[in-house]
């Protein structure tokens, strides 16, 4: 073999590992979103207005609209009648969905319009997992969309929805601007931004993130139940760039 193609192989190999489930590393962006129901990302008109452009903007630089893949899960309000006290409750039904691409198709799908359906956490891979799994290389990238209220409704919170938003690296893309653009538009508390690799536990400061960045939830993710603080007071630096922040 020659020396050429010696280095080019071992130049490979440390790629594909820099690149790895566990080491691949991103512009890791958390958004806080408005604590104001009416405000939810997953609500039919905010989305197409508001949310869906600013991430198209996002995956056209990186030419990425044609391998998206959504996973939403939604369900149906029921009101049930108890067998066993004829008393009437409150059921939740999951909606099947199917598979969901970024089309109009997909987002008229998994958006709510209505009281009688129940959004609870959006997923969207680029490229889809399914390609990710084949290549073993995490996506370039990843978004999630979680909604901080029960069920039942029946707690407080400081934000309404908790997104994160991971954009590789090597894409050198600088999404920032829109996001902050973003973040503006839709009134959001707070939106920031750190180097994170995609599977590696981390502890910065207060912070710590057990979990790889598919697994990203607000739960856990401070010292402090982060709707019982006082959100306006949190202290972001110096473990995180704040991008944005509700006056």
């Amino acid at each position: 073999m020659k020396l050429i193609d010696k280095i080019s192989n071992i130049y490979d190999k440390i790629t594909q590992a820099d690149l790895s489930w566990k080491n691949r590393p991103y512009d890791f962006y958390l958004l806080f979103g408005n604590e104001d129901e009416s405000k939810s990302p997953w609500l039919k008109s905010n989305w197409n207005s508001d949310f869906k452009p600013y991430f198209g903007a996002i995956f056209n630089q990186a030419e990425a609209n044609k391998e998206i893949g959504i996973r939403v899960d939604k369900f149906k309000i029921e009101k049930r009648i108890a067998q066993k006290d004829n008393k009437e409750f409150v059921y939740h039904s999951e909606i099947k969905l199917g598979r969901l691409k970024w089309d109009d198709k997909s987002h008229d799908k998994w958006t709510v319009e209505n009281n009688e359906e129940y959004f609870q956490r959006f997923e969207l891979w680029s490229p889809i997992w399914t390609i990710c799994e084949k290549r073993q290389i995490p996506p370039e990238i990843f978004i999630s969309i979680s909604n901080e209220r029960n069920f039942d409704d029946s707690h407080d919170v400081q934000f309404g929805s908790f997104l994160v938003i991971a954009i590789a690296k090597n894409l050198n893309m600088d999404a920032r601007s829109i996001l902050s653009e973003l973040s503006k538009k839709v009134n959001a508390k707070a939106t920031v931004v750190k180097t994170r690799r995609w599977g590696m536990p981390e502890k910065d400061q207060k912070w710590t993130f057990k979990n790889g960045i598919q697994d990203t939830f607000s739960t856990g993710i401070y010292e402090e139940d982060l709707h019982l603080v006082n959100f306006d007071a949190l202290e972001f630096e110096p473990a995180w760039e704040v991008i944005y922040r509700q006056k």
